[in-house]
This record gives C-alpha cells, structure tokens and sequence, in this order.
C-alpha cells in the first residue's frame, strides 16, 4: 500500500509522518512538510484529496487542542512544582508523577493515536475523555495540594474557563447551538 506512481515501497513505518506522538508535546517531525505531502500521495491513491486535506484538517486540530489544552500546562504544572522543590528530582515516588505519566503517556497517547488512525473511540472515550477526566480531577488537585495556587496561571486560558461556571447566556447559547444542531 505504501507505493505510489511516484514512490517505492518502503517498510518503514514513520518515514511519512509529519508528527510525533510520543513526548508529552507532540511536534512536528524534521522536514514534516515533505513527509506529510509524501503521506498524502499515498492516500490519494484510494481517497479524494478533500478526503485526505479534511482528514489532516482534524488529525493537527486534535493535535493541536491535546497540546495546548492539557499537555503544555500539565507539563508547566510539573515543572513548577520541581521548581517549587514539592517533589523531590526522584521520578516516579510521588503520585502525582504517575498520574502525569498516565495522562500524557496512555491516555493522550491513545487519544492522538486514535486520531492518526481515524479511532473516534479511542480519540473520544479512551483518549479525549480520560485525559479530561484526570487532568481535573487528579492532576489538578494534586498539584493544589502540593502547592496552592500553582496550577492558577496555567489554567488561565479561555480553554478552562468553563471551571468557572457559564452565565445563563451562555447556557441558552449552547442549548440553541445543540437544538439547532440535532433538532
């Protein structure tokens, strides 16, 4: 499947990815541009090039929402509290490291994987989900305990802002939204 009229075969499985998927952050790879236009034209050889350009539309915005909602302010959560010196340089002998590990490592992995491989399960429940689930209501609390108010300047954004409570506007907005949505 990996060859195309203008492409070998090749065996090796990342030499078209355009991300990374395996740090805390995913990143672009080294000269990701080429790899994803070589990406694409495998693709195109089954599927509509709206199919594919739609397809890595999504891919990057899942990407992209996973990075900057949960795994830079986890990360900025973590490193303020070694900065702070709350835990100890010892990895893995407090639990909030590994609940920093689950969140990023399996449950954001399986979420950005999900979404490389077009899983809306594992992007949604096993991904989306618990990383949402554990952020708030582990990693957050945790950090808190350890340091109160250490997670306030990383949990500034527009993005958490729900933490707060919707005015009743805003409510009757997203009630339009899904009535208009799903009738």
């Amino acid at each position: 499947m990996s060859a195309t009229p203008s492409q070998p075969v090749t065996h090796d499985p990342g030499a078209r990815l355009s991300w990374t998927l395996r740090p805390v952050i995913s990143t672009h790879q080294t000269d990701w541009e080429r790899k994803r236009e070589d990406m694409a034209d495998v693709c195109n050889q089954c599927h509509a090039d709206a199919w594919v350009q739609n397809y890595y539309k999504q891919f990057d915005a899942y990407v992209e929402l996973y990075n900057e909602k949960f795994a830079r302010p986890a990360q900025k959560i973590m490193d303020a509290l070694y900065a702070a010196k709350v835990l100890t340089p010892t990895r893995f002998d407090e639990p909030i490291e590994y609940t920093f590990y689950e969140l990023w490592h399996h449950e954001g992995r399986r979420g950005r994987h999900g979404a490389s491989m077009m899983g809306p399960d594992f992007v949604q429940w096993h991904g989306a989900y618990e990383v949402a689930k554990h952020f708030y209501s582990q990693l957050v609390p945790e950090a808190e305990r350890l340091k109160p108010g250490i997670t306030v300047p990383f949990l500034a954004g527009a993005e958490h802002a729900w933490r707060k409570g919707l005015t009743r506007e805003q409510i009757q907005e997203q009630i339009e939204f899904y009535r208009k949505r799903y009738q």
